[in-house]
């Protein structure tokens, strides 16, 4: 009887976002069958091997097994090219694409050898070939809808705003920081929270943003939060009362249905996938990329209208439960790969 052996890796040197994607889907695929991790860091008590460890594996598994490699990265799509090609080419590599823009020439290439190709958005979906399925990222019901009475260190202000992210222009931090600044004066009992990693190449942003706040005399009303563990999100965001994801360019993005399902508001730009999970109005504001004053005035609008807020918290659980959950994701996939072994 032939095995069934998926190989899932996340070969980066931090947690990014798609690592995050990748992790979230490890417990829920590991029930299912024969997985193997190959990462630098575990999750939780799904032990990791390194590349050369998987190599070394995929050389001497009999020739029985029915391997499949899900790659999310370029440099993950190379070694599973080399490894069907020198060590094992019973081998099927299955490559999620997010990207909404047309891949440059090399990871074309790359793409054009996989045996099947998920995309996480319809819009991801017509840049890329050998489509198999669309299927939207999800997140865990279950953790992100417990509820953590957590006290945070701005409990003590009554309304709060905040953006998830790495700091950097990408992911709209400096338009954010001009929003607060035009607003936080008018608000004295709002406060915004910034929650995410400042590399070295980005840290004179952070500094002038900084420097901004305290012109604007809001430096008491701003909280900045380095890099926060997977476990400890929910938290954050079910501290929130509107998280806001004003990126110039996205791929996917958890960030809203993570913030959604938590039960916080949105105000979202008009890149990724927010478009699909933010109805405009219902359960979120969406605006245009890089539109400073759009995103203001976005954002005053829900300071201004509490009762608004509370509707689009209650409506955006209900989408994500709907559509975005992590028992979607993974039953998506899984038709992929089912689909694979039995044509193995």
């Amino acid at each position: 009887m032939p095995e069934n052996t998926l190989i899932i890796s996340d070969l980066h040197h931090r947690i990014s976002g798609v690592s995050a994607s990748i992790r979230s889907l490890l417990p829920s695929l590991v029930k299912l069958g024969n997985v193997t991790f190959v990462a630098n860091k575990p999750h939780g008590d799904i032990t990791a091997i390194s590349l050369f460890q998987l190599l070394v594996k995929l050389s001497r598994l009999p020739r029985c097994d029915n391997p499949i490699w899900h790659v999310r990265r370029n440099h993950e799509m190379f070694w599973g090219v080399l490894a069907r090609r020198f060590l094992n080419r019973r081998l099927k590599l299955v490559f999620t694409s997010a990207a909404i823009r047309k891949h440059s020439l090399w990871p074309r290439y790359l793409i054009s050898k996989m045996d099947a190709v998920i995309a996480t958005s319809s819009k991801a979906a017509s840049f890329v070939p050998n489509v198999k399925a669309i299927v939207p990222h999800g997140v865990d019901l279950d953790v992100f809808l417990h509820q953590n009475n957590k006290s945070q260190s701005w409990s003590a202000f009554d309304f709060s705003i905040g953006i998830v992210g790495r700091v950097r222009p990408e992911k709209g931090t400096d338009i954010f920081s001009h929003a607060i600044c035009e607003l936080l004066p008018k608000y004295p009992n709002v406060c915004a929270v910034i929650v995410g990693k400042t590399t070295s190449k980005y840290m004179s942003l952070l500094n002038s943003m900084k420097e901004s706040w305290h012109a604007a005399g809001i430096s008491k009303q701003v909280f900045i939060l380095n890099e926060v563990a997977l476990e400890d999100m929910p938290a954050i965001y079910q501290s929130l009362d509107v998280v806001c994801c004003p990126a110039i360019y996205e791929g996917f993005g958890l960030v809203p249905i993570e913030a959604m399902v938590s039960g916080t508001a949105i105000v979202a730009s008009k890149t990724g996938a927010y478009p699909d999970m933010i109805q405009e109005g219902e359960n979120g504001l969406l605006v245009d990329c890089g539109d400073k004053v759009q995103f203001t005035n976005a954002l005053e609008e829900l300071i201004k209208d509490r009762n608004k807020v509370e509707q689009f918290k209650l409506r955006g659980k209900s989408t994500v439960s709907k559509h975005f959950s992590l028992q979607s994701e993974v039953d998506g996939i899984m038709s992929v790969y089912q689909k694979l072994w039995s044509n193995q």
